[in-house]
């Protein structure tokens, strides 16, 4: 929206009429500029998703090997809004979560109400079997949420016993069959994660050379800051990951763990598997490329920190092993920043300038403010 300009006059009657003018036009681009902002805000609360409510996941409770929705959840599918109360639904995937590994679901709704889920391998049927939270997590961001349906949360799982099977077993903690777990619960977006200041020192290599450094992180995760995450100075990657030949490119998302408490990394693959990932980009921009589809898909639980790129000079380049500084490789570090929200900016986003042509200096005489 473009903003007005001020004008410059002399003459006592006509700096008077000039100095209201500008106080004029000055109050004007305020209500612009916040005009501006409410409309991105606007922008971003019209997204699908849930808008309102107070609902809660948890286990049924006319049948405890369901999942519930407590309370009333307004949502939004399409651009149209709907609203449910207290709703239960049975587990839509039958693979079991092996005994001591992690499993996860995602929790849907659709435009009628029905409750669906998705669990962490490609067709629902097989084992769950992640060695731990943030694994599972990561495979479920791997696979397109169900049409015509959207996030009420997610569920992650340590299963105990004989092992976790939907539909038969108590989902909660302390059952025969699980261990622990967690409910995700998704609220009304209001700002999206990222840090609430920049790090004290930005990602960079470790002394060490086959490691990596950050400073102080302090970020907002699902909408709410979490606790100070402190400094390191020398952090391994998560997995000894590979790029198999020399001249190839390897990458990394640093990001929060589900917790909030620590950092891991997550390769360019998306997957943080059992076995390590080998990495076989041949160029910066292709693993970058990568890097931005594993981040878009990722759960509101992680926050990203920033991205390790390596240029490998081996055959192959092992992570933790080898050097980043470039004899075996050279990495490049790159570190999300803090964004303020300033309801005063006048560029950016949804704000563009355009002054209109007022000369810098009036040429008309002034009018006589004298009383008549």
């Amino acid at each position: 929206m473009a903003h007005l300009q001020k004008i410059h006059g002399t003459g006592t009657n006509q700096r008077i009429e000039v100095d209201l003018f500008n106080q004029l036009i000055a109050a004007v681009n305020e209500l612009r500029t916040d005009q501006d902002q409410q409309g991105d805000l606007l922008d971003y609360r019209s997204r699908d998703g849930v808008v309102g409510g107070n609902h809660t996941l948890g286990v049924g409770t006319s049948d405890t090997t369901k999942v519930r929705l407590s309370g009333t959840v307004r949502y939004k599918i399409d651009g149209v809004e709907y609203s449910q109360t207290n709703l239960e639904a049975a587990f839509s995937n039958t693979g079991a979560v092996t005994n001591a590994k992690y499993g996860a679901w995602r929790i849907l709704i659709s435009k009628t109400g029905a409750i669906t889920t998705q669990s962490s391998t490609a067709a629902g049927t097989g084992a769950q079997a992640h060695e731990s939270a943030e694994q599972a997590f990561v495979s479920l961001s791997q696979l397109a949420i169900t049409a015509g349906t959207v996030e009420l949360g997610y569920l992650t799982m340590l299963a105990a016993g004989a092992g976790f099977t939907p539909n038969t077993d108590n989902p909660d903690s302390g059952h025969a069959n699980v261990g622990s777990n967690t409910y995700y619960n998704a609220r009304v977006p209001r700002l999206d994660n990222g840090f609430t200041a920049d790090p004290s020192v930005a990602l960079s290599i470790s002394a060490t050379t086959d490691e990596y450094q950050y400073g102080t992180i302090n970020v907002r995760t699902n909408g709410l800051n979490v606790a100070q995450i402190a400094a390191n100075t020398d952090h391994p990657f998560t997995q000894p990951d590979t790029i198999t030949t020399a001249a190839q490119f390897g990458g990394h998302l640093i990001i929060t763990d589900t917790a909030g408490t620590a950092i891991i990394s997550l390769p360019a693959s998306g997957i943080l598997g059992n076995a390590t990932a080998a990495m076989t980009y041949t160029t910066a921009a292709l693993v970058n490329t990568a890097l931005d589809n594993v981040q878009a898909a990722l759960p509101n639980v992680f926050t990203v920190i920033g991205r390790i790129v390596v240029d490998s000079a081996l055959a192959p380049f092992t992570y933790n092993t080898d050097d980043l500084a470039g004899t075996d490789g050279t990495g490049t570090f790159d570190s999300e920043t803090a964004a303020e929200y300033d309801r005063t900016v006048v560029s950016g986003t949804g704000v563009t300038v355009d002054d209109p042509a007022i000369p810098a200096v009036a040429s008309e005489t002034a009018p006589s403010m004298s009383n008549h």
